[in-house]
C-alpha cells in the first residue's frame, strides 16, 4: 500500500475512534442526566406529599374530610402500582448506576402491538384520571387532571398523531422510563395537593 493512502487510513482510523469516543460520552451524559432528574422528582415529590399531609389533616369539612380519604387512597395506591412497575422493569439493575440502564425496556409492547401490562397500566391511568373527576367541580382543576393524566393520542413534533404509550416509552433508554414514571407519580402528587387546596378554599 502506498504510503498516501496509509497515511489517509489511519486518519480515517483516527476520525472514526474519536467520533465513537464522543458518541459514547454522550450517551453516558445523557442516562446520567436522566438518572439525575429521577432524583430530583423525588425529591420534589417528597416535599409535596409532606405538604400534601398538612393540607389533608387541614380540611375540617365532615363531607370534605370523606372526598379527601378517597382521593388520598387512590392516589396512594396509583403511585404504588407505579413503583411496582419501576421495580419490575429494573428487576436486579443497581438503581444508581444510569451507565447500565442504557438498554431500551419495551415492557408495555410487543411485536403486534401492547402487551398486558401495557393495556393494564393505561385502564389504571383512565381509572384513576377518571375517579378523580368525579370528586372535583372545579373547571380548571378537572382541565389539569384530565391534561396530567391523558393517555390518548398525541401529535409528534411533525404533527403525526402517534399513541401516548409509544410517544413516551417505546425504544426509550431503560433510564428515561423510569424518569417518566416518577414523573407520573411526581404529577399525581401535584393533582392532589390541588384538590386539597380546593377543598380547604370551598370549607372557608
Amino acid at each position: 500500500m502506498k504510503k498516501p493512502l496509509l497515511i489517509i487510513l489511519f486518519l480515517l482510523i483516527f476520525i472514526i475512534s474519536g467520533i465513537s469516543i464522543i458518541v459514547i460520552k454522550s450517551s453516558r451524559e445523557v442516562l446520567t442526566a436522566f438518572g439525575e432528574m429521577d432524583n430530583s422528582l423525588k425529591k420534589s415529590r417528597r416535599f409535596v406529599e409532606k405538604e400534601n399531609d398538612s393540607l389533608f389533616y387541614a380540611i375540617q369539612n365532615e363531607k370534605l374530610i370523606h372526598k379527601a380519604n378517597k382521593v388520598d387512597s387512590l392516589t396512594t395506591t396509583f403511585k404504588e402500582y407505579i413503583e411496582s412497575i419501576k421495580q419490575e422493569m429494573l428487576g436486579v439493575k443497581d438503581p444508581n448506576n444510569y451507565e447500565l440502564m442504557d438498554q431500551p425496556n419495551n415492557m408495555f409492547f410487543t411485536e403486534s402491538g401492547l402487551s398486558e401490562k401495557g393495556k393494564e397500566f393505561i385502564a389504571k391511568t383512565d381509572q384513576l384520571r377518571e375517579e378523580l373527576l368525579i370528586m372535583v367541580e372545579t373547571p380548571e382543576l378537572k382541565s389539569d387532571i384530565a391534561n396530567k393524566l391523558v393517555t390518548g393520542q398525541l401529535r409528534d413534533r411533525d404533527g403525526r398523531r402517534i399513541d401516548w404509550l409509544v410517544f413516551n416509552f417505546k425504544d426509550f433508554p431503560l433510564v428515561a422510563s423510569v424518569t417518566k414514571l416518577t414523573q407520573i407519580q411526581s404529577d399525581v402528587s401535584t393533582i392532589e395537593s390541588e384538590i386539597y387546596k380546593d377543598y380547604l378554599a370551598k370549607q372557608k
